[in-house]
């Protein structure tokens, strides 16, 4: 397992510099914009690449925790997304502290975007927004001139979408496994209903975290965007969601825990300054109590 994800983007990469199709690689079954951004690994032996990817991933997580990024090496999602190679903590971190000529990163794990895009955006100034939108036209652009008929091949490979949801880890891991295709239908649905208030919470802490409780597709290593704010509850929980289900390790676990941990932190550090009202939460919020 160690390396497995890792591995999979490196050879998609490499399969993209050798003008092979990267659905070709066995286990690749993400948007073509994966296989893209590992290309400049796959010029690298993958050791090396790898400790590119492990450097970069600390490099974040000091930059958000500072003297605390203790609690990166104590937070199982952190750890097992370093283990087996995933990007979701990485690209999130790029795109938050980069600019909006970045945004089309996103497009690389749409779950991932799901969930930090709808703060950012909100966040934009006038030309930003332009920079944003010709970012994902010239990721577009790329991929279609690199693979034309990469959409066609990457849902032909593409697992069903109660496969993904055994996966679950946010809140949908309520709904037992033997009633898979209302979690899968859950899944679907219900991160449409409450995205729109993602874009409406002013602190990204709140945004991100309550999107990511109804994102319609996570995993173990999925709360690793969330390093930024997670503490010591966090890091226990973190554990505990993990031997709390015995098993397969990637058919779900109680990851909700931890995004719920975060904003109940949060709403007493709110109630405790005396700040818990709607115009410290949402935006627009004294526009609309005026009317």
């Amino acid at each position: 397992m160690w390396l497995y994800d890792f591995n999979i983007f490196y050879q998609s990469g490499k399969a993209i510099l050798s003008g092979m199709s990267p659905y070709q690689i066995y286990d690749f079954n993400s948007p073509i914009f994966m296989a893209l951004f590992f290309v400049p690994f796959s010029l690298l032996p993958i050791g090396f690449a790898y400790s590119i990817y492990i450097f970069m991933n600390i490099l974040f997580a000091w930059k958000m925790l500072k003297k605390k990024i203790i609690y990166a090496f104590l937070f199982f999602p952190f750890l097992f997304s370093l283990y087996v190679g995933q990007i979701d903590f990485l690209l999130a971190g790029i795109i938050v502290m980069g600019s909006p000529w970045l945004i089309g990163l996103a497009l690389i794990k749409p779950q991932v975007g799901f969930v930090i895009v709808p703060w950012l955006i909100m966040n934009y100034r006038k030309y930003d927004w332009l920079k944003a939108g010709f970012s994902v036209i010239i990721f577009f652009a790329i991929s279609f001139i690199v693979q034309p008929n990469w959409i066609t091949e990457w849902f032909s490979t593409k697992p069903e979408f109660e496969f993904f949801s055994t996966h679950a880890s946010n809140l949908y891991w309520i709904v037992p496994l033997n009633l898979i295709q209302l979690r899968a239908k859950l899944s679907m649905i219900l991160p449409f209903v409450f995205l729109p208030l993602g874009f409406f919470f002013i602190d990204r802490k709140i945004s991100w975290t309550f999107v990511h409780l109804f994102a319609p597709l996570t995993n173990i290593y999925s709360p690793s965007i969330l390093l930024e704010w997670i503490g010591p509850i966090e890091c226990l929980l973190s554990w505990l969601a993990v031997f709390l289900v015995q098993g397969n390790i990637h058919f779900g676990m109680p990851f909700f825990l931890i995004g719920i941990s975060i904003i109940l932190r949060e709403y007493l550090k709110l109630k405790k300054d005396n700040k818990l009202t709607l115009a410290n939460i949402f935006r627009f919020s004294k526009t609309t109590s005026k009317t």
